[in-house]
């Protein structure tokens, strides 16, 4: 059985088997009006079949999230294809019958979650749960719903915040009658109710849990919300980018103390580490100024992160929390549909996106930058996102790259510039080591004095320190860091000049344009783009990259949507009920 039907899913609504693969897809839980129809609860095996069914219906936002977050934005562009919703959308002036604003898809989930939240502390009072199944099984829904408020108060501004379940579907309309709250104080309570949740690991089941099984040696275990790193998100929202960055480099340095050798030095440390063509996660050519030879296939390259799972090392030391689909079985990744030359097309990558590619250098004397290449095709009817539709595709939400912009971001902020240009750049080893690097890469510096430097100058335990120290054979030292090259060194990218090592805000807009070079149509856009304005109180630095993608586009609205923009009341969303 190939992996596009090994992908099917092991749980039923009844039972876990966790000795074979089905041929039905992990995540189709059909949808019901009774809010509690998957959850029995008699024993952990409902609980473990609870999480499953939530996970699916939650699989069912990724298009509105994706539309939100990248047609509202600058990288996403509509097609002449596009639907009159799309294009409102697209123009900042959509109608309150436009599918792309009602927020209750986001509420379904969250009062299931609260549904499943109510039940695991019942099982637990009645002994029908442990309290260890009961922390992990807890945790892990309650920062699932977490992130959803964080997306819905970034959408929405203002938000009822409902943590009662209710019993039917119908009872959503009640929801009406809630207060809303403000967007920040929103943060506060999602930062006071993450935090006190009671696992907190970075994974959210451990080895040995019926909700982690192995599929081609790729395991679920990425399935489930990572909490510190929506932590470290909550926190980059709040303006505490000490916490934000303890979190994220909690992430960063996992696994850690783990045996195997690919495991600790390269899972979740970008590097441009390469075996050969098959293997590495990286910008890569088969001939070095070829660009004819550019490794561009969804099981190889910078690319394969972005199909299923493979054996290869980017489900394992890229990826964070993924939702992969398959072609045979629902549900379907809706993206495809919307975006592929054999489906509607409705939507593209900007032009805006595109230029911000083919602005860039290779150190290998290529004039754009190959990520473009490997995020969109060209079709007789236009560009095409590839990103969404290899090998059917996944919803990731969290991965390697986006951890660094992200904890880079915070570090800035933090007064730690140098650290935020070194993993944008060259890695740790390079921008702290002070000798002159020799033809191995600076693998046998000249004494232990230097090979030092190779250290961030903070004490073990710090969110901002990074060991990077490397001395080749017997005796050597090889410490967790030393493979980490940096995001633009990954992608065969001129690193930035240095002055922006001390240019906070310099560095900041750099990161900034990096994340829509890096993760560009992943649905990080939007909130990249208004959480900066915000914090600069900037309404200029979201509406004038807007403004671009539609002077590129020839939209005669241009002009009327910046200004409408230069509003931060403007950013959000209706909600309507």
């Amino acid at each position: 059985m190939n992996l596009n039907k090994k992908i099917a899913t092991l749980f039923t609504l009844g039972a876990i088997a966790v000795s074979t693969w089905s041929c039905k897809k992990m995540l189709d839980v059909p949808t019901e009006d009774k809010l509690d129809a998957v959850n029995t609860y008699k024993n952990v095996t409902d609980a473990n079949a609870a999480v499953i069914g939530i996970y699916g219906q939650f699989m069912e936002l990724q298009k509105l999230y994706i539309i939100q977050n990248e047609l509202r934005s600058d990288l996403i562009d509509v097609t002449a294809n596009a639907s009159t919703h799309l294009k409102d959308i697209s123009n900042h002036n959509p109608t309150k019958d436009n599918p792309y604003v009602d927020p209750k898809p986001y509420y379904k989930v969250i009062l299931n979650c609260n549904d499943a939240l109510k039940n695991f502390k019942m099982m637990l009072d009645n002994n029908r749960m442990s309290l260890d199944d009961y922390n992990k099984h807890y945790s892990d829904i309650g920062a699932l719903r977490s992130w959803i408020y964080l997306q819905l108060g970034i959408q929405y501004g203002n938000i009822p915040y409902v943590t009662e379940a209710y019993q039917t579907v119908g009872e959503l309309e009640s929801l009406a009658k809630h207060p809303k709250i403000p967007f920040n104080e929103l943060l506060d309570k999602l930062i006071e109710f993450t935090e006190s949740l009671p696992y907190q690991e970075v994974y959210a089941y451990p080895t040995g849990s019926p909700l982690l099984v192995n599929i081609d040696g790729n395991s679920t275990q990425k399935f489930f919300v990572c909490k510190p790193f929506l932590l470290g998100d909550l926190y980059l929202w709040k303006g505490n980018y000490f916490k934000a960055a303890e979190n994220f480099a909690k992430v960063m340095n996992a696994e850690n103390n783990n045996s195997n050798v690919n495991i600790v030095f390269n899972y979740y440390r970008v590097n441009n580490w390469n075996v050969d063509a098959n293997t590495g996660i990286l910008v890569i050519y088969s001939r070095s100024q070829d660009e004819t030879s550019l490794v561009n296939t969804p099981d190889a390259g910078w690319r394969a992160m972005f199909g299923l799972p493979t054996t290869n090392s980017a489900w394992n030391s890229e990826w964070l929390w993924a939702l992969p689909y398959s072609t045979s079985f629902k549900p379907i990744n809706p993206m495809i549909k919307l975006c592929s030359a054999t489906g509607d097309y409705q939507i593209r990558p900007s032009q805006a996106a595109i230029d911000n590619w083919e602005n860039e250098r290779q150190t290998n004397g290529i004039p754009y930058d190959a990520r473009g290449r490997l995020s969109y095709s060209r079709s007789v009817l236009g560009n095409v996102i590839t990103k969404f539709t290899d090998n059917g595709g996944k919803w990731g939400l969290y991965r390697a790259g986006l951890l660094h912009l992200r904890y880079s971001e915070a570090a800035n902020r933090d007064g730690q510039t140098r650290i935020g240009w070194a993993l944008l750049n060259i890695g740790i080893k390079d921008t702290y080591y002070s000798g002159t690097l020799n033809s191995a890469g600076g693998q046998t510096p000249v004494s232990v004095a230097e090979l030092n430097t190779m250290i961030t100058p903070f004490a073990q335990g710090s969110p901002y320190y990074f060991d990077a120290r490397y001395v080749q054979g017997a005796g050597g030292t090889t410490s967790p860091w030393f493979r980490n090259s940096g995001i633009r060194r990954r992608a065969g990218l001129i690193p930035l000049n240095v002055s922006f090592q001390t240019n906070m805000l310099g560095l900041e807009e750099r990161l900034i344009d990096e994340a829509a070079l890096e993760t560009a149509f992943e649905g990080n856009r939007w909130p990249d783009l208004m959480r900066v304005a915000l914090r600069r109180n900037d309404p200029a630095f979201l509406a004038d990259r807007i403004h671009q993608k539609l002077v590129k586009s020839g939209n005669p609205n241009a002009a009327s949507v910046r200004q409408k923009l230069m509003d931060p009341a403007n950013w959000y969303l209706p909600f309507e009920w």
